[in-house]
C-alpha cells in the first residue's frame, strides 16, 4: 500500500538510522544530567573506535577547564591531567590552533599539528605516552574567549569511514554540546594558575624567563610545539629573520643551546609554579 512501509522493506541502513534517531533522542534527554559527557562518548563508541575522551574549555587567557574525562582503574589519568592544566597545555597543538584562530567544526590531529609535531620532547614524553597515536576534536565556539572541546584519543590512525560518521554526527552533537553549557557546573578542584610562560601569567618565573619578551615566549612555544621557522612566521606574521633573531635572543637570554634544554626549562618551571601554588 502506498505510504505504508512493511517490516520487510527496513533495511540494515533503515534500522541504523532507527537506532541512531532513538540513541540521540535519548542523549538531548541527558543535556542536564551529570552523565550527559558519558552519554556523548558512548553514543560515539558505538561506530568509532577510541581509548580516551575529555571535554574541555580552551581559553587564551587561563589554562584549559576540564568539564568531564574518560576514567582509568591505575588513576594514571589524575596525573595526566594535572601534568597537562600546569603548563603542558601550552605545547598542544589543538590548544595553540583554537587560540589562535577560534572556529567551530571538527577538526584531526593532522589539521593542526606541525609537520615535526612526532619529533618533538612534547610527543615523546607526553603525547605518544598518553593520547597515543592520534586524536580528533569537536570544537564549539561560544564567546570571544572560550572554545568548548571534545577530544578522543585513540590507540590506531582514525581511518576514512570513522571521521566520515564523526562527519556526518557534527550538525547534530554541535548545538547540543552548546546548550550542554546552560547545565555545566564548576569542577570541585580549582584551576591552576596559568604556566609562567603563559602570557597572561602572574605566577613568580626564574629570572632568565622573566627575561624574555611577549613575542620569543610565543616563539619558544611554537618551536617546543614542533613549529619550524617557516611556519612560526607565517603564524605570527613575521619574516623568517626576524623568527631567527627571536631564537638567538632567547638562547642567549636561558643560555642554552637546543630545544631540548628549553623544553627542560619549560617543564621545570611548570613544576615550580605547582609548588608555589601549593
Amino acid at each position: 500500500m502506498g505510504g505504508v512501509t512493511q517490516l520487510g522493506d527496513i533495511t540494515p541502513t533503515g534500522l541504523d538510522s532507527l537506532y541512531w534517531h532513538r540513541s540521540f533522542g535519548r542523549l538531548v534527554d541527558k543535556l542536564d544530567a551529570p552523565d550527559f559527557w558519558l552519554g556523548v562518548a558512548r553514543l560515539l563508541r558505538d561506530d568509532v573506535s577510541f581509548e580516551s575522551w575529555v571535554a574541555l574549555i580552551f581559553s587564551p587567557v587561563r589554562p584549559p577547564e576540564i568539564l568531564a574525562e574518560s576514567d582509568t582503574d591505575d588513576g594514571s589519568d589524575e596525573q595526566l591531567f594535572r601534568d597537562y592544566q600546569q603548563g603542558l597545555y601550552l605545547l598542544d597543538p589543538f590548544y595553540i590552533d583554537a587560540c589562535s584562530q577560534a572556529r567551530s567544526g571538527l577538526f584531526r590531529l593532522d589539521d593542526v599539528a606541525p609537520e615535526q609535531f612526532v619529533h618533538t620532547e612534547y610527543y615523546q614524553r607526553y603525547f605518544h605516552r598518553n593520547i597515543v597515536a592520534d586524536e580528533i576534536q569537536f570544537n564549539v565556539v561560544l564567546d570571544n574567549e572560550r572554545t568548548l572541546c571534545l577530544s578522543l584519543g585513540s590507540s590506531h590512525r582514525f581511518r576514512r569511514p570513522a571521521i566520515g560518521v564523526l562527519t556526518m554526527i557534527q550538525p547534530w552533537l554541535l548545538p547540543l554540546m552548546r546548550q550542554r553549557m546552560h547545565f555545566e557546573k564548576a569542577r570541585e578542584t580549582a584551576l591552576p594558575g596559568p604556566h609562567p610562560w603563559h602570557p597572561q601569567s602572574e605566577l613568580p618565573a626564574p629570572p632568565a624567563i622573566t627575561a624574555l619578551t611577549d613575542r620569543e615566549r610565543e616563539v619558544s612555544q611554537l618551536m617546543l610545539g614542533g613549529c619550524s621557522t617557516k611556519e612560526i612566521a607565517r603564524r605570527l606574521g613575521i619574516s623568517v629573520e626576524t623568527v631567527r633573531a627571536h631564537k638567538k635572543h632567547l638562547y642567549a637570554k636561558l643560555n642554552i643551546n637546543s630545544q631540548s634544554e628549553l623544553f627542560a626549562l619549560f617543564w621545570q618551571a611548570r613544576k615550580e609554579s605547582a609548588g608555589a601554588r601549593e
